[in-house]
């Protein structure tokens, strides 16, 4: 191996040295900052991760709590002064339709991410991929005497007003739902089978809609339905809680979508709101959300243990741009049949 040159030494050195100076005035910048975060994110994500954000950059976060429907239309009606810095969590879809609402902001750490990390729009920031799964309370199951394999398997008469479900019109969980199991039973979202598949599901769940995707994984842990229609990090931390639950994907396949961290256009504390996102990215957060959380990380050589990998779990593709593009008209015809069965 060559030598270095002592002026190469020296200008590494240099480098070195001018860099964590950087970092150190970086940090005094940031010490003492608040940091206002929406997030309808469970409570495990926020807890592994907030306080080490904290600890490492001396900002105090303060968090918003909410369903992502609810957040999203706060911050527009805050758009001519905004109150929070940055929304942590919801769908690539949804935050694509509502792209006007957010600062541009790409992270250096946005290199390390996988294809399906990274940041293409310059407007939001994938951090986890979010799979729509089934989540099925193994003990009510077994009373019921049936099994749940399928979206299909959903139909059946025992299952009649004891399915969980959101609201897709709201929830950001609900509507990635919606869309996988369009494009799982009908092979596209404009399909006749696929919205066929839709309208009877909706006779099954017997005029119910639940108001959060936290509350539905809750209930069917409670044993109050016997199955719900959520998603892996969430269904995840019911698993580990010990409830009577288990994760099933409908062997239809499963839509795996990045969740999403953006800058609130206007925010009061944009370097803070930046140092959050690249926090959550790197190496360090990513492996946070790998070892601590239920979600699956999108750093490359950051492994998620405790899950099936996606190669083993029959799996669909969402089409992101079509989805984007078409949100309200889906949304507008799930209502519709909402209305027509009352």
């Amino acid at each position: 191996m060559p030598s270095l040159s002592k002026t190469t030494v020296k200008a590494f050195l240099t480098t070195a040295i001018s860099l964590v100076a950087l970092a150190s005035a970086q940090a005094q910048e940031l010490t003492g900052s608040t940091l206002v975060v929406y997030t309808p994110n469970e409570e495990g994500m926020l807890q592994s991760l907030i306080p080490v954000f904290e600890d490492s950059t001396g900002v105090q976060v303060q968090l918003i709590t909410a369903g992502t429907g609810e957040l999203y239309s706060r911050i527009r009606s805050e758009a001519g002064n905004p109150q929070g810095d940055v929304m942590f969590g919801g769908g690539a879809a949804q935050a694509a339709v509502n792209i006007e609402l957010w600062q541009e902001y790409t992270s250096p750490e946005d290199a390390a991410m996988v294809a399906a990390g990274k940041n293409t729009t310059g407007a939001f920031t994938p951090y986890q991929a979010d799979g729509s799964n089934l989540l099925v309370n193994t003990e009510a199951l077994a009373e019921a005497g049936i099994q749940i394999a399928s979206y299909a398997d959903l139909l059946q008469p025992e299952l009649k007003g004891k399915i969980a479900f959101g609201d897709p019109t709201g929830s950001s969980s609900a509507f990635a739902q919606l869309t996988n199991m369009l494009k799982a039973v009908g092979g596209d979202y404009e399909s006749d089978a696929g919205w066929s598949y839709v309208e009877a599901l909706v006779e099954q769940l017997d005029g119910i809609s639940i108001g959060s995707s936290s509350q539905v994984a809750q209930d069917v842990a409670n044993g109050e339905y016997i199955v719900g229609l959520t998603y892996e990090p969430l269904s995840l931390n019911f698993v580990r809680s010990g409830a009577a639950v288990e994760i099933v994907y409908p062997s239809e396949g499963a839509a795996f979508l990045p969740a999403t961290i953006q800058i609130i256009k206007g925010a009061p504390n944009q370097a803070a709101a930046e140092a959050f996102i690249d926090f959550v990215i790197s190496e360090q957060g990513q492996t946070i959300i790998a070892e601590q959380t239920a979600g699956r990380p999108l750093r490359e050589g950051v492994a998620k243990p405790g899950l099936p990998a996606l190669a083993d779990i029959p799996t669909v593709q969402e089409d992101g741009a079509y989805v984007a593009a078409h949100r309200e008209e889906i949304v507008a015809k799930y209502r519709a049949i909402l209305e027509a069965r009352s």
